[in-house]
């Protein structure tokens, strides 16, 4: 009976989760990431008071062909090349990568994402190309000693979902000034639009008032979670 109780309960704390996380990755030798906070996106229930998630949007348009491993975000990287940067978009070749949010640049976003780094609990994908949706995400991260980790987002088209244009990814990774996003693929003459809602974020200025630094935020419940039931 102990089993079964325990059964029921772990699976309605699964059903519950505001934010997934993605396990199992690190080990001892990534500790420099900060332990698990690299890919974490605590999957406890956010407090009742936590504010709802709202995200940040960034657009990714190629009106030329296809460009392999195309890097988005790296703040220390993106920011340092000035010469890329048009209006606040960063142009590459025929690929430009802007924000999606009004009086909002790309460029500010970079310079926000250094110096308040924040926890992605769910990444939001929207593509008018389903081929598209299905490109492989990876996230990347290193330190000043020049230690690396990566780790691949495989993007899953949820059985019982009927939009064609969008797809959620329920994992959870952190965002400073080293994380890219590097996408494995984007298409010819294609348009994607990245939606990164944070589980949390950090921001000094809020130890000024005496406050915690960090802030959490509740799921933005754009994902229905399956609920399980069980009879008997």
């Amino acid at each position: 009976m102990n089993n079964v109780r325990k059964y029921l309960a772990d699976a309605q704390n699964r059903a519950h989760e505001g934010f997934l996380n993605a396990d199992g990755f690190f080990d001892d030798d990534l500790n420099f990431t900060a332990g698990d906070d690299f890919m974490n996106a605590n999957g406890d229930a956010m407090p009742a008071a936590a504010p709802t998630s709202q995200p940040y949007i960034i657009q990714i348009s190629n009106t030329g062909s296809a460009v392999a491993n195309f890097s988005v975000l790296g703040s220390y990287e993106q920011l340092g090349d000035t010469s890329a940067f048009t209006a606040g978009n960063y142009v590459s070749g025929n690929v430009t990568i802007s924000s999606a949010i009004p009086n909002v640049t790309y460029q500010q976003m970079l310079y926000q994402f250094m110096n308040n780094p924040f926890s992605t609990g769910l990444t939001y994908i929207q593509s008018s190309s389903n081929s598209q949706l299905l490109e492989t995400i990876s996230v990347q991260t290193k330190d000043a000693n020049g230690n690396v980790a990566q780790k691949p987002l495989v993007p899953t088209i949820d059985p019982y979902q009927f939009q064609t244009t969008v797809l959620a990814l329920r994992f959870g990774y952190r965002i400073d000034g080293y994380t890219k996003l590097i996408l494995n693929s984007v298409l010819a003459s294609t348009t994607v639009k990245l939606y990164l809602y944070p589980a949390d974020n950090i921001n000094l200025a809020r130890g000024l008032s005496g406050r915690a630094v960090s802030k959490d935020f509740s799921s933005p419940g754009i994902v229905r979670a399956q609920t399980v039931k069980i009879q008997g």
